[in-house]
């Protein structure tokens, strides 16, 4: 079976990201295309629909002569089907602050509002809440 461009670009990827033990990479757009012999738009294509947050993934990327993309695995998009509680919630937190994507004023206010909203809440509201405060948080920590 062939597979296209897309696909090698993506396992190429998968594989730096595994291999760099951190689960996190910085590529630049242009390296990646000379070594694949493409475009660079076919590489920002890739990292855009298959480097997703809902696919595990965050990115980052700053444009211009030094520019780069950072592609980093996350443990947390693989729970937002599941069952979450507040500690877990708040390991996520820990996680997102430990990797400076958010500050020590962001963490206590995200904290304190977890503890408030979640309040009286039945654990499959609650469940339901966390869940959204993830994907909420995955799409915008992927926007930095």
């Amino acid at each position: 079976m062939r597979r296209s461009l897309a696909d090698k670009i993506e396992q190429y990827i998968k594989v730096l990201i595994e291999k760099s033990g951190a689960g996190q990479i910085e590529i630049q757009r242009s390296e990646l295309a000379e070594t694949f012999s493409c475009v660079p738009s076919q590489v920002t294509y890739v990292i855009s629909t298959r480097f997703t947050q809902e696919e595990g993934y965050l990115t980052e990327s700053r444009r211009g002569g030094n520019g780069f993309v950072r592609i980093t695995r996350t443990q947390w998009s693989d729970k937002i089907n599941n069952s979450l509680n507040r500690n877990q919630i708040k390991n996520y937190l820990d996680d997102l602050l430990k990797r400076q994507l958010i500050g020590n004023q962001e963490y206590n206010m995200l904290v304190y509002m977890v503890e408030s909203a979640s309040q009286g809440l039945a654990a499959e509201q609650q469940n339901h809440l966390f869940q959204v405060i993830i994907s909420a948080l995955g799409k915008y920590t992927s926007s930095l």
